[in-house]
Parts: structure tokens; C-alpha cells; sequence
């Protein structure tokens, strides 16, 4: 668009127009723009930026010939713009339109062609870039390649020649070569020939200057002899003549030569087209295949979408169970807590007063204590047992010496505890001599008349150094039961576990108050009692020898672990 140069002010003539008013036709500087814009019948002309205005629309004649008045309608019979004094004169009765309407439509024209003519422009320009690029590329492809297929095929018909020519000329060398080494032997035949008759010649002459008759007779006869011996003249043979180059059979021979290596390439064409044929199918083959696994993978994809969400709304209702859960279980975990809180407090009071009552929070309480006492004859005993075995002993005395080992590390646990028991009451009461002591019976806490606040703390400090009581024993114990019992360093050895837990299991029994009871004394014969014992290896109802004590909770208590005998056979 030719844009209009700077002009000057059409109504003040000094400053340069800034806007120009269409109604008007002036160029308005910006102070008579701002007059231009107060004046009732002028600020609602339209005004635009001078740069903007094109010389055509100075050119443009915006106002009627007829009536000199400005356009503001437009009539669609006619196609013309027209003014307002033309609608009831010479356009009277026409379809008018006002000016902003067809200018609005036109707009919406102007649009849509501008729009088909970017399109155009667009591909005018794919166009033009295609053919800078991919139609030149092409071209320049196309030579090249034709280019090469000529310089190829040149080059393939010059190693024909090269090599058909190669051919011939070894030929013709080898032919030449031969000839002349025959040539060359002939040659020399004769000239070996030549010498002996020259050489011959020469002394016939000689021997005829010689004088003495006898000498020349002998001599000539020699010669004679030597005459004989020379070969006769070789006839020679005509070199055989080199066939002339035959320009017909060289042509031919290039021919054939160049068919040959044409029905080659069109066979290599024809398998290169048929594995070309079968790529195609393949290709199509795959291309389908790759089609219908898009499918799956889309409906698998639409599928996987529908399963998270629903497991993402699993999810959600699981932690929301899983955290009601929790919260019950806390719930029911503290009140299982308090519960066992309520029961330790009341057993730990009913405990004071009655033995059969036991403190729930003690960890060495007698069911505990029979537990071990029964996991020790499962476990220990048995490995013991198969130890002593090996020592070559019989069932019966390696039972004798398991037994042996409980029994006496129990009756040591037993005095040692009423010791200590005295040493506490000595510690804690007052007596003047011995007999005050014994007004209160056995010198242990049983049968002590003395408050239940005092006895608990006295239990308490005796259950506490367990641990440390019980490392002293089974390191000093052992030496003790070999002096005491039929027991051998060798048996302790085998059955050393054993020997260490059941120390540790006796003195836990022995500290209980009242303390827990074992009972081993079944004389042979007697009855089995099956209420309190179980048999060994063997049936019956006649106790052969015990194998291990009854545990009760106290003496004259309840049976917490029956014992074990072996019957007698044959009952």
C-alpha cells in the first residue's frame, strides 16, 4: 500500500498533519485535532493516523454527484452507494442499506478472502519452497543418478574391452613367445652346425699342406670319421604366422560379452523385484498387524484407565477401613492394656495372700517356669541323652545322670535360697539369740508372720539378682554335684547345656514363694499314676525307674507338668 509522506496541517498551514478525518478530507495537526474533536458537528467523524492513509483513498470521491452530499446508504438494486436525499429521490422504492450494515458485511468479506488468500499465499509459498528445494533436488537427483548409470555403464563396457582386449593380447604374447623359442632353438642347431663344418673345412685344408704321406693318411682318416659323425643340415620349420587381429571377432566377442552381463543384471533385477514384491507384503502384513495391535493397545490403555480409577477408589475405601481398623485395634489394644493392667495390680494383691494366685507381671512366674522347665526336657534333655549315649552308657544310667543333674542342682538351689532367706530375715528383724529366730519355724520367708508390705519388697530384691545368683551357680554348681552324685567331668562336659539351664530353671523354681515342687520319689513296682505320669518308650501300668519329676506349684499344689516313667516290660 503507498503510503502518504509527511504533509502539513490543512487547516492551521504551520504543523505537520498527525491524523487525517475522512468526512473532511483534511490533514489535522494535533492542536486543530483537538478543536476538530469539540465541534458538535465534527467529532463524530472518523479520524485515523496519517501514516495509515493510502494515496487511493485521497483519491476517493466520498460524497454523491448528484446531491454533493456524503454517502451513507447503499443501495443493493442499483450496487452503489448513495446519499440520504437519493433514497427518496432517484432510489426510491430500491433496497437500501445504511452504510455501517453493507460495510460490516463487506468487512466479514474482506475477512473470509483474506483468509482464502493467505491459504493461497501459503501454498504459493510451499510451493515456491518445493521448488527451491524438492523439485531442484529432485532435478539434481535425477541428473546424478543418470549421471552415475552412464558413467557406470561406461565404465562396465571399459572393463569388458579392457578384459576381452587383455585376452587377446595374452594370446598373441603367448604365441609370440613360443614361436620364438623355437625360432631361437633353430636357430642354434644350425649355427652349432655351421661351426663343425667351418671347423672341418679348416683342417681339410691344412691336412692337405702336409708332406709326409703317413701322417696325412692317418690324418685324413680321422677325418673322415669325424665327416661321418656330423649331423646332417637341419631342415628348418616356417615360424607358424600370427593370425591377424579379426576386428569382427573382437566386436563379437565384447558383444557377448556385454549380453552376458545384461542378462545377469536383468536376472538380479527380476529377484531384486521379487524381494521387493515380498517386502511389500510384509510391510502391508505389519503395517496391519501394527493397526490392530494400536487397537488393542488403545482399548487395553482405555481398560487400564477404567482399573486404576477403580483401584484408586479401592484404595481410598481400603485406607479409610484400614484406618478404622487401626483405630479399633488401638482401642482394643489399650483396653487389653488396661485390662491386663487391672489383672497384674489384683493378682499382684491377691498374690500376697495366696500362693495359688499368681502375679501376672512377673516374668518368672511359675507357668513360665514350666514352660522352660518343659521345652528343657524336649530339647536339652534329649540332645543330652544322644551325648551320653555316645559315651557307651545304657539308657537307664544316662537317664540316672540327667536325673541326678535336676534333682541335686535342685536340693543345693533349695539350701541356698533358705540361706539367703535367713541372711534377709537376720537383716531386717532383731533377735537376741538363736531361739527367737526359731519361733518362727524354717529360716525362709514361708510360714513368716511378718506384713505383707515387708514381704514384697524382700521377694521383689530376691527375684532381681536372678540373673546374677544364677551365673555364680552354674559356674560353682557343676564342681559340687561331681563331689555329691555319681557325675563325671566327662558326663558334664556331654550335657553342659543342659546342665546351665537346668540350674537357671531350678533356682527360678526354688525363689517362687512358696516355692515350685518337684517330686521323683516312685519306687519300682508302684502303680503309675497316669493323673500326674506318662509313660516313657514302652506300655504298662508298674513303674520301672522315673525318668523325669512331676512339677507341681508348690508342694501339695496342682500338677503343672506331669512326669515321666518307664513302665516295666511284660505288665
Amino acid at each position: 500500500m503507498a503510503q502518504v509522506s509527511a504533509t502539513e496541517c490543512d487547516i492551521c498551514k504551520e504543523d505537520i498533519g498527525k491524523v487525517f478525518c475522512y468526512e473532511c478530507r483534511h490533514f489535522l495537526c494535533k492542536s486543530c485535532n483537538s478543536w476538530h474533536e469539540k465541534f458538535p458537528a465534527t467529532k463524530r467523524h472518523t479520524i485515523t493516523d496519517s501514516h495509515s492513509v493510502d494515496r487511493f483513498t485521497l483519491m476517493l470521491k466520498l460524497v454523491c454527484t448528484d446531491h454533493n452530499l456524503q454517502f451513507a446508504y447503499y443501495c443493493r438494486d442499483s450496487g452503489c452507494l448513495i446519499c440520504a436525499q437519493c433514497v427518496t429521490s432517484l432510489h426510491k422504492g430500491h433496497s437500501i442499506t445504511d452504510i455501517v450494515d453493507i460495510a460490516a458485511e463487506s468487512r466479514e468479506v474482506v475477512k473470509k478472502r483474506l483468509s482464502t488468500i493467505q491459504i493461497n499465499i501459503e501454498n504459493l509459498e510451499n510451493l515456491i519452497e518445493a521448488f527451491k528445494t524438492t523439485k531442484q533436488t529432485k532435478l539434481q537427483t535425477d541428473t546424478d543418478n543418470f549421471i552415475k548409470e552412464i558413467n557406470e555403464i561406461s565404465q562396465d563396457l571399459t572393463n569388458i574391452i579392457e578384459t576381452v582386449t587383455e585376452i587377446n593380447l595374452t594370446q598373441v604374447s603367448d604365441c609370440h613367445a613360443l614361436e620364438k623359442h623355437l625360432l631361437l632353438y633353430s636357430l642354434a642347431k644350425l649355427e652349432k652346425s655351421y661351426c663343425e663344418y667351418k671347423s672341418l673345412h679348416e683342417r681339410c685344408k691344412q691336412v692337405l699342406k702336409e708332406k709326409h704321406d703317413v701322417s696325412f693318411f692317418l690324418i685324413q682318416e680321422s677325418l673322415i670319421k669325424e665327416f661321418e659323425l656330423l649331423d646332417d643340415i637341419p631342415l628348418l620349420e616356417e615360424p607358424k604366422e600370427i593370425t591377424h587381429f579379426k576386428r569382427d571377432d573382437f566386436v563379437d566377442l565384447i558383444v557377448n560379452a556385454m549380453e552376458d552381463r545384461q542378462q545377469t543384471v536383468s536376472t538380479m533385477d527380476k529377484q531384486v523385484e521379487g524381494l521387493q514384491g515380498e517386502n511389500e507384503k510384509r510391510i502391508k502384513y505389519l503395517e496391519y498387524k501394527t493397526h490392530v495391535l494400536e487397537q488393542k493397545l488403545k482399548k487395553e490403555q482405555k481398560d487400564a484407565i477404567i482399573i486404576k480409577s477403580e483401584l484408586e477408589r479401592k484404595e481410598r475405601t481400603l485406607q479409610t477401613v484400614v484406618k478404622q481398623r487401626d483405630k479399633e485395634q488401638r482401642l482394643k489394644e489399650e483396653e487389653r492394656k488396661q485390662k491386663e493392667e487391672a489383672c497384674m495390680r489384683l493378682s499382684a494383691i491377691a498374690g500376697d495372700n495366696d500362693p495359688g494366685i499368681t502375679d501376672l507381671g512377673d516374668p518368672n512366674r511359675p507357668m513360665k517356669i514350666a514352660e522352660k522347665f518343659t521345652e528343657m526336657y524336649d530339647n536339652d534333655w534329649t540332645d543330652s541323652m544322644e551325648a551320653l549315649e555316645d559315651l557307651d552308657l545304657g539308657e537307664e544310667e544316662c537317664v540316672k545322670i540327667l536325673l541326678h543333674f535336676l534333682t541335686g542342682s535342685y536340693e543345693e538351689c533349695g539350701r541356698l535360697v533358705a540361706e539367703l532367706d535367713s541372711h534377709i530375715l537376720k537383716g531386717v528383724t532383731i533377735s537376741t539369740c538363736e531361739q527367737d529366730i526359731n519361733e518362727y519355724g524354717d529360716n525362709n520367708l514361708q510360714g513368716r508372720k511378718f506384713p505383707g508390705e515387708l514381704l514384697k519388697p524382700i521377694k521383689d530384691l530376691r527375684m532381681k539378682m536372678t540373673q546374677n545368683n544364677v551365673e555364680k551357680l552354674q559356674k560353682k554348681l557343676p564342681a559340687y554335684l561331681m563331689k555329691t552324685r555319681n557325675i563325671t567331668e566327662k558326663h558334664i562336659t556331654a550335657c553342659s547345656k543342659f546342665v546351665a539351664n537346668c540350674i537357671k530353671n531350678v533356682w527360678r523354681m526354688q525363689i517362687q514363694d512358696p516355692p515350685v515342687y518337684i517330686e521323683c520319689d516312685f519306687p519300682r513296682d508302684t502303680k503309675i499314676d497316669t493323673d500326674i505320669l506318662r509313660s516313657y518308650t514302652k506300655a504298662g501300668d508298674r513303674v520301672d525307674f522315673i525318668v523325669w519329676p512331676v512339677l507341681y506349684l508348690h508342694k501339695g499344689g496342682p500338677v503343672l507338668y506331669k512326669g515321666v516313667v518307664q513302665p516295666k516290660s511284660g505288665n
